[in-house]
């Protein structure tokens, strides 16, 4: 009797513990299936961080669950590319939108919101491009003292009906300077004749933008002068020598050639500037304590 009795005291223990492992099972899937789901809304809310979280919390029902582990990586790396996006690091950003966009067995709404980014950058860049050659040209004409024409070239940037967007705030606020600079020329030189304008050495717009070279020309050679008035870029000829100095001591080409790689790295051609200008950016990061890709995001 006793014997019968141990039987079905096992046998009730052991349906209970199934039971309990049963129910605990299918509590752990209707928690995963919800973390999913959850984080499938959140996606198409635009709420990643709660997305993130979402699809964190179903690895930790299922850990080795592949599905909730590449949507959690696409949804990170999104998050890392408008980051990007934000700061203006557009090719940091296209790094990852492409990385989002490619994902195998990811989530569809990342992927096409990650390639409607893509486009969007490259058409900011194209758009920045085009900026910057505009500025450039219009820098060397105020450079060679055409201040009117520069003005000119600075319309097409001010003309278009893009360059309000915030991806373009910093080519919009150099030119913007630039203008003043050249309307502050502009301005002196109607307040005083040509002959007393040409020969002043003490104008604030050639003293503080070494860009813009002064008129004096007492201590150029007949060569130099001539060259000085041929010369398209930055006036090599009219800048004194520590305007191509740091410390006292001579920016030399290859520090020239280095800084260009990290302007063009920063989204300006550094192809449409002349040596002067990469001196003046060097020499702007020193005193700033910045990194060129720093000081030309800043004020180019």
């Amino acid at each position: 009797m006793k014997r019968w009795i141990w039987i079905v005291i096992t046998i009730i223990v052991a349906l209970g513990v199934g039971g309990y492992a049963y129910a605990r099972h299918s509590q752990n899937e209707k928690l995963y299936t919800d973390a999913m789901q959850r984080g499938s809304v959140q996606i198409s809310n635009q709420n990643y961080t709660a997305a993130e979280t979402a699809y964190t919390n179903a690895l930790k029902r299922k850990p080795n669950d592949n599905k909730a582990s590449v949507i959690l990586n696409q949804t990170q790396t999104f998050m890392s590319a408008n980051d990007s996006f934000n700061d203006r690091q557009f090719d940091n950003a296209k790094s990852n939108y492409q990385s989002v966009a490619d994902t195998k067995k990811g989530n569809d709404l990342l992927k096409n919101r990650a390639k409607a980014r893509l486009s969007l950058i490259k058409t900011i860049q194209a758009n920045i491009k085009k900026y910057n050659k505009i500025y450039n040209q219009a820098l060397n004409q105020t450079g060679e003292g055409k201040y009117a024409e520069s003005n000119s070239t600075l319309d097409k940037i001010f003309s278009d009906k893009s360059i309000k967007q915030t991806y373009y705030k910093s080519v919009l606020a150099k030119a913007e300077k630039l203008r003043d600079k050249n309307n502050s020329a502009l301005t002196g030189s109607s307040a005083t004749s040509s002959n007393d304008f040409e020969s002043s050495t003490s104008s604030s717009d050639t003293t503080n933008n070494p860009n813009v070279a002064s008129n004096s020309s007492a201590s150029l050679t007949s060569s130099e002068k001539k060259a000085a008035a041929n010369y398209k870029g930055s006036n090599e000829y009219t800048v004194t020598p520590s305007q191509k100095e740091i410390n006292g001591k001579e920016i030399t080409a290859s520090q020239i050639a280095s800084a260009r790689k990290q302007i063009s790295a920063a989204g300006v051609d550094s192809n449409a500037m002349s040596d002067q200008d990469v001196r003046n950016v060097i020499k702007g990061a020193h005193n700033s304590n910045e990194s060129i890709r720093q000081y030309v995001k800043a004020h180019y």
